[in-house]
């Protein structure tokens, strides 16, 4: 463990002592906005996505700096009418409906952390940089699937199959929260114009690192989202 930390800081403190102080003084710090739209792999369906996030920059170095942020994730492919029998029948055998995945997700996950940014390009009017963030989320999640699902099949008098449909089913709804830490790298780039607001974009991956959450939780925090930034630096 003492080696890593070792990795970490040599490179940290030869930055931060390499640093022109007066140079130091203009770096500005920024206070910024995020608004996406998550996708999570273990999902069937990513529907009603949205992800916030607000976060916070301080530029200590010219090619390194610290974030904190706070983000909302969510995505709900739930059906409402999952304890209405009849028009459940009716939409899982529709024509472009059967035979689909009955696997209905919804997640929602609250995450806090910071993260370690290195900088390629911290120029008056540019930013950029790939960041390496860590922390911990809790998440409530749902899972609406099938069981014991009777089918009934149509054939002519001669025997050839004409067509298939659900007659019957229990519907089973699996719903779980935790709270676990994750990592998150990301890419970042923001253009800062007149009177130091900024419009950006960032690219987030969030891993989940509970491993044993992958055959007993309903829905995985695990997303990839595109984000757009609204901020100021000061």
């Amino acid at each position: 463990m003492k080696k890593y930390v070792i990795y970490f800081l040599v490179p940290l403190l030869f930055c931060i002592v390499s640093e022109d102080i007066i140079a130091q003084g203009k770096l500005k710090s920024n206070l910024f906005l995020g608004i996406g739209r998550p996708t999570h792999p273990d999902m069937d369906f990513n529907e009603n996505r949205l992800l916030l996030s607000l976060n916070y920059r301080h530029n200590f170095s010219k090619v390194l700096n610290w974030s904190l942020f706070v983000q909302r994730t969510s995505a709900n492919s739930e059906l409402d009418f999952i304890n209405n029998k009849p028009r459940l029948l009716e939409y899982v055998n529709s024509s472009d409906k059967f035979g689909i995945s009955s696997d209905w997700n919804s997640i929602q996950t609250y995450s806090f952390g910071g993260s370690l940014n290195l900088v390629f390009i911290n120029k008056s009017k540019h930013y950029f940089s790939l960041n390496l963030g860590a922390g911990f989320y809790t998440s409530k999640s749902t899972k609406q699937d099938f069981s014991e699902v009777t089918t009934q099949s149509t054939f002519t008098p001669q025997g050839e199959f004409i067509s298939s449909e659900i007659t019957d089913f229990v519907v089973e709804t699996d719903e779980a929260t935790k709270t676990e830490p994750f990592i998150m790298p990301s890419l970042q780039y923001q253009y800062i114009f007149k009177n130091n607001y900024i419009l950006g974009v960032g690219v987030d991956l969030l891993l989940d690192q509970d491993s044993d959450a992958i055959t007993s939780h309903p829905v995985l925090a695990n997303f990839y989202s595109f984000n757009i930034h609204f901020g100021k630096a000061f």
